[in-house]
């Protein structure tokens, strides 16, 4: 079956819209969202405020903090970069004048990493549901599995029932390692 150059354009733009939009409603609050270009604009202006309170203060200490929220949410984004940057590369073998077989490679790679990412996106919701303020998993290129839970503490059980979890999404195959992030008030 050969398509036309226009007809794969279009099904990889759609396709492109229907991962993105799955991703801006899965996503827990439009607030956490920001542009690179916004936060590298706030991260320099609170730097300089930073320099100046220093300077005002002379010999007080000033600390920062970057709320857990918004190290989610960079997280996130960095997750979602990597991800869509990957399938743009697949989507661009499978349009380009390539062999069939490294087009097929390519389409199945990207179905897999789209399967995988909506298999995450489950994963963080059953974690979500029980009971942990917000939750990111993100599968390793060599089969590891990173889970980093938003919780004051985390017990040795609720880490193995995340695993647990996470084994029956993601399959047994996997090496999981779970984490937590202090809750800031």
């Amino acid at each position: 079956m050969v398509l036309k150059k226009q007809t794969v354009w279009l099904l990889t733009m759609l396709s492109l819209i229907i991962v993105l939009s799955a991703y801006y409603i899965m996503t827990p609050g439009s607030e956490n969202v920001a542009f690179v270009d916004d936060q590298e604009q706030s991260e320099a202006s609170s730097e300089k405020d930073k320099a100046k309170e220093t300077n005002a203060n002379e010999g007080d200490m000033v600390t920062s903090s970057v709320s857990s929220e918004e190290t989610f949410a960079a997280l996130r984004l960095d997750i979602q970069e990597e991800r869509d940057a990957a399938i743009e590369e697949y989507t661009a073998v499978i349009a380009s004048e390539a062999s069939t077989d490294l087009r097929n490679e390519a389409h199945e790679e990207r179905q897999e990493l789209l399967a995988l990412s909506q298999k995450e996106s489950v994963l963080e919701n059953l974690i979500k549901s029980e009971g942990y303020n917000d939750a990111i998993v993100y599968t390793l290129a060599d089969n590891k599995v990173r889970v980093i839970v938003k919780a004051d503490q985390l017990s040795n059980e609720e880490a193995n029932n995340i695993m647990v979890l996470a084994q029956e999404q993601l399959g047994n195959q996997q090496r999981i390692a779970v984490e937590f992030q202090p809750v800031v008030k």
